[in-house]
């Protein structure tokens, strides 16, 4: 969804020509199952989890890993900001909203970059398996919470349609 993201700003944007709805599909998919899911996992659960092992360097790691979701939060913000500013009636090509998402994805890949190569492993090494199941069903309650049934199943989809749509298949 990053390069789908990416793709759909680096070009006029046309609200007329149904781009309205893709935009709106974006935003969706980055607030609330980026953001609100998978941020409120770690935020909600894992991280307290890690927390409480007194790993060394955890709490950096975590400290970090909040900030950038504080940042996500914010260049989202921005983004949706400048995008609902945008007029039906004419396409659009604004530098300040191709940067914006330029910053976002730029972040968010770091962020992913640091969670597949410090997170990941960390969580292998200092959850033991009962943990894990625990915090799985944690998981599992909180995307009944925000995706609601069959949200995820929803989700996925849009990111199929998206990605077959702006040729990222």
């Amino acid at each position: 969804m990053l390069a789908v993201l990416q793709k759909f700003f680096a070009k006029p944007i046309d609200l007329k020509g149904g781009d309205a709805k893709d935009l709106e599909a974006l935003i969706k998919f980055f607030e609330i199952y980026v953001d609100r899911y998978h941020h409120g996992k770690e935020e909600q659960h894992l991280f307290s989890a890690l927390s409480r092992t007194r790993t060394t360097n955890i709490d950096s790691l975590i400290n970090s890993l909040i900030d950038d979701h504080r940042q996500a939060r914010e260049h989202m913000r921005q983004i949706k900001s400048h995008a609902m500013a945008i007029h039906p009636s004419a396409g659009v090509d604004s530098n300040e909203l191709s940067e914006g998402v330029q910053h976002y994805v730029e972040l968010v890949r770091k962020h992913i970059r640091i969670e597949n190569s410090g997170l990941l492993p960390l969580i292998d090494e200092v959850l033991s398996g009962t943990e894990r199941l625990q915090m799985a069903g944690e998981f599992l309650d909180l995307e009944d919470a925000i995706l609601g049934s069959g949200g995820l199943q929803s989700f996925l989809a849009a990111v199929r349609t998206l990605s077959q749509k702006h040729s990222l298949q």
